[in-house]
């Protein structure tokens, strides 16, 4: 049903012609005439030096002869005009270009480049692919007063993907693939894969600086340390707060700029997305996700999305986002994820959240402040009595959360700190929770390859003294 919308939307796009910088289609034969000249120019002297023919002397007069019309090849070699009569020199000829230029131009640029990977390029620049691998081997002790046992230890591989990035026909159409194969990313449920490895799979047109369209599988623009690559955090992971209100992975498209007016200081999306999550083929009615984010940068466009100031610049640079989202009658009580409500209806959920990048010297700091309200759409089911069963509260509350970092001067090493909460709010089903603590991050080669850790006391509704404890240790590596 989404399909005629984001169709007729492309479309218009796709209508316009390429900037003027678009790289042209290679010419299958782009220096055919100097080609051909070139090679055949050691070999005149020796054509042109034919003492025992007199009649060579007289050929400057040869335009008064008409009957040698019957060489019509020499035009084409107008440097050669010895050779015209030799009958062996066509056979060269084609052999000349095709050993020269027309290779050369549709040779493949191969490199490889840490943390991307594997980059093969086509002369021309129309077609590119890079190609990586990244993983989290990762090791959680874990102490919580109130279990049995108290104290517990867990080593896995939290993640690890392959990625596929480039162009198609041309630099203005680019595609992102990311495929997973950690047990949680394939949703491992007693030795049995239950979801598909596609995680993100997406193109990108941007013919238009200020109206380019994303289509396919991937993050909605909502979160900031969502929208955020696993890869670039400063922590072992992201916050918890972020995950109680975070917009997962859906279908669907946004129109969006990432420099909107060419001023270096504004960023929009404006997404529609189908409300199921990802790798999902259930058919709705029409309702869907909204989702619309603005992001303001008063000094300048950066890396706002990687956290850690690793560049050490010297002059700050800031960013402001906000976003809202609306989910039409959706399914599960945190939009496209968490719990199917036990009375079988649906909620409609309203969302916001403001976040904040800083970057200065080796110092960095984000925050952000998420708000929902849901309005639930009772279901009829009933239990085993043929009794109705109560309608579940929505998830309402707040959420926020902070943290800072420091890169060292003269090391690449940084000392980090977070804290956050979640407060619930009216009536509600979701809990109070906060999370305060600190790490250590090494980066080895940057983002690319480090090591982590980090300890967090965590609590819940039962308050901080009842809280637990856990300390990670995250080894971090992209090929």
């Amino acid at each position: 049903m989404m399909l005629p919308v984001w169709t007729l939307a492309l479309a218009g796009l796709l209508g316009f012609a390429p900037p003027s910088d678009t790289p042209a289609p290679i010419d299958p034969v782009p220096h055919d005439g100097s080609a051909a000249v070139g090679p055949g120019e050691p070999a005149q002297p020796a054509v042109a030096a034919q003492p025992a023919q007199p009649a060579p002397p007289a050929q400057p007069a040869q335009p008064a002869q008409p009957a040698q019309p019957v060489q019509p090849a020499q035009p084409v070699q107008p440097a050669q005009p010895g050779v015209a009569g030799a009958p062996a020199q066509p056979a060269a000829a084609p052999k000349q270009p095709a050993d020269a230029v027309p290779e050369s131009g549709s040779r493949l640029s191969v490199e490889y480049k840490p943390n991307t990977g594997v980059h093969i390029t086509s002369a021309d620049g129309r077609f590119a692919m890079a190609t990586w691998l990244r993983m989290q081997l990762r090791d959680t002790l874990t102490h919580t007063p109130s279990a049995t046992p108290e104290l517990t230890n867990g080593m896995e591989f939290r993640r690890a993907s392959l990625f596929f990035a480039g162009n198609v026909f041309g630099p203005n159409n680019k595609y992102f693939l990311q495929l997973v194969f950690d047990p949680r990313g394939l949703g491992m449920q007693n030795g049995q894969v239950t979801q598909s490895p596609l995680f993100d799979f997406f193109f990108t047109f941007d013919y238009l600086r200020d109206l380019s369209v994303r289509v396919g599988q991937y993050k909605p623009q909502y979160s900031r340390q969502f929208i955020a690559a696993w890869a670039d955090l400063q922590f072992v992971d992201r916050s918890t707060v972020q995950s109680e209100f975070l917009l997962e992975r859906d279908l669907g498209f946004d129109l969006f700029s990432n420099d909107l007016g060419g001023l270096d200081l504004f960023r929009y999306s404006l997404g529609l997305y189908m409300g199921q999550g990802r790798n999902n083929l259930a058919i709705n009615d029409m309702r869907m996700d909204y989702v619309a984010r603005l992001e303001v940068l008063p000094f300048g466009g950066f890396d706002e999305y990687v956290e850690a100031d690793l560049d050490r610049r010297r002059k700050p640079k800031l960013a402001l986002g906000v976003a809202y989202s609306f989910s039409d009658h959706a399914q599960q009580d945190r939009g496209v994820r968490g719990a199917t409500p036990a009375d079988g209806g649906t909620t409609n959920i309203h969302q916001f959240v403001a976040d904040t990048m800083f970057k200065v010297r080796g110092f960095s700091a984000t925050g952000e402040f998420f708000w929902r309200r849901g309005v639930r759409n009772p279901g009829s089911a009933v239990d085993d009595m043929g009794v109705a069963i109560p309608v579940s509260a929505p998830r309402n509350g707040i959420g926020w959360f902070g943290q800072a970092g420091y890169l060292l001067p003269r090391a690449p090493v940084e000392f980090v700190a977070r804290g956050g909460q979640t407060i619930a709010m009216g009536n509600t089903s979701m809990g109070s929770i906060g999370e305060l603590g600190g790490g250590l991050g090494w980066y080895l080669q940057g983002h690319a390859m480090k090591l982590q850790m980090d300890y967090f006391h965590t609590w819940a509704n039962a308050g901080f003294a009842d809280g637990g404890n856990q300390v990670r240790l995250q080894l971090q590596i992209g090929i």
